[in-house]
């Protein structure tokens, strides 16, 4: 299989999205509501302009696709989960 060359702004936001994702489906397996597409899809929104900035503030090319993907899913994550909180608090 030859090797493909992926945008690491492709990867970062993708990245992200799993992170959110991933909170989300956190968030819904920790308590009985049900689940709600409507807390997915404010995920992905916010996630989506998280992994954007992050590709486009950090120096990435010097980083692995690995690397990349790892900081997308910690962003991604943290983003979806500090958003959560506030709303909860306000």
């Amino acid at each position: 299989m030859p090797f493909v060359m992926v945008d690491p702004l492709l990867i970062a936001v993708v990245a992200c999205i799993s992170g959110a994702v991933l909170n989300t489906v956190r968030g819904y397996l920790g308590n009985d509501d049900s689940y709600s597409a409507k807390k997915l899809i404010g995920a992905v929104i916010v996630s989506t302009f998280a992994g954007i900035a992050i590709a486009n503030t950090i120096a990435i090319d010097s980083l692995s696709l690995i690397g990349v993907a790892l900081i997308g899913l910690t962003a991604g994550f943290s983003v979806d989960f500090a958003v959560t909180k506030a709303k909860k608090v306000a």
